[in-house]
């Protein structure tokens, strides 16, 4: 395995760095809140990249994109190209951008679920401090949540990006995530099994969540995370792999996948 360093910002080092390259797993991307850098990495890094996988006649490019481009839900599972996406962060409007400079290469989108597994720092940590601030339920914990663990985004990336891209795939999208799946009671019952939080005892509906949230400093995307339906139709990826998704959406072993 060869190894070598490149920066985003820089096209002339992104075009050496592809020297040799028969395919793109485009995974690098800010996360953070900063706007300025949000655009600078995601957006024109991405761009840099595309310009620099054209000059070497690269056109097997499998971006890692997020289902946050959709913005708030209530989403019931929506299938691709079903739903306008309409970020409400810096961060998701970035990585839409990013997206749209893949597709116009004939690259293909993935937009996984919420990605758990071992080191995760963002979603069950990130639910279990939503949950435990609210301190209740949102509608005794029903929302329905697409997750996958990292495990199978990298099969599923692995499998997409080893054979030529079919017309299908083209300049397209797909979901990544379990076909089942979980609801926000589940997960917290499964962040309380990596000792994340308590769950709470009662519970309150959407609005008086809005409200008892703004008081103790979360913000409506915070309540909209655990209080409505996010959930998106992953058939077609699992078919077009060929691969079959890991038995449970959340393992009972918090080390495992």
């Amino acid at each position: 395995m060869r190894v070598v360093a490149a920066d985003l910002l820089d096209v002339e080092s992104l075009t050496d760095a592809l020297a040799g390259v028969d395919a793109i797993v485009h995974a690098a991307s800010y996360t953070g809140s900063d706007a300025a850098r949000c655009e600078e990495v995601n957006a024109v890094g991405t761009e840099n990249l595309v310009t620099a996988a054209a000059r070497h006649g690269i056109g097997r490019i499998v971006y890692l994109s997020t289902i946050g481009v959709y913005g708030p839900g209530p989403h019931r599972n929506v299938v691709e190209g079903e739903l306008v996406p309409a970020p409400v962060t810096a961060l998701s409007a970035s990585r839409l951008t990013a997206e749209n400079h893949v597709r116009e290469h004939g690259g293909l989108v993935l937009r996984p679920g919420f990605v758990h597994g071992p080191g995760d720092r963002w979603f069950l940590p990130g639910l279990a401090h939503i949950v435990s601030t609210l301190g209740a339920w949102v509608d005794d914990g029903v929302a329905r949540q697409s997750v996958i663990s990292r495990r199978d985004v990298g099969r599923l990336a692995a499998a997409i990006t080893a054979r030529p891209l079919p017309a299908a795939l083209r300049g397209g999208i797909r979901h990544l995530a379990h076909p089942t799946a979980v609801t926000v009671r589940e997960l917290v019952h499964a962040a309380a099994a990596r000792g994340l939080l308590a769950p709470p005892t009662h519970s309150v509906d959407f609005e008086q969540a809005l409200r008892r949230g703004r008081e103790r400093g979360l913000s409506a995307r915070h309540i909209d995370l655990i209080g409505h339906d996010h959930h998106y139709v992953s058939a077609r990826i699992w078919a077009e792999a060929a691969l079959e998704p890991s038995p449970d959406p959340i393992p009972a072993d918090p080390t495992s996948r």
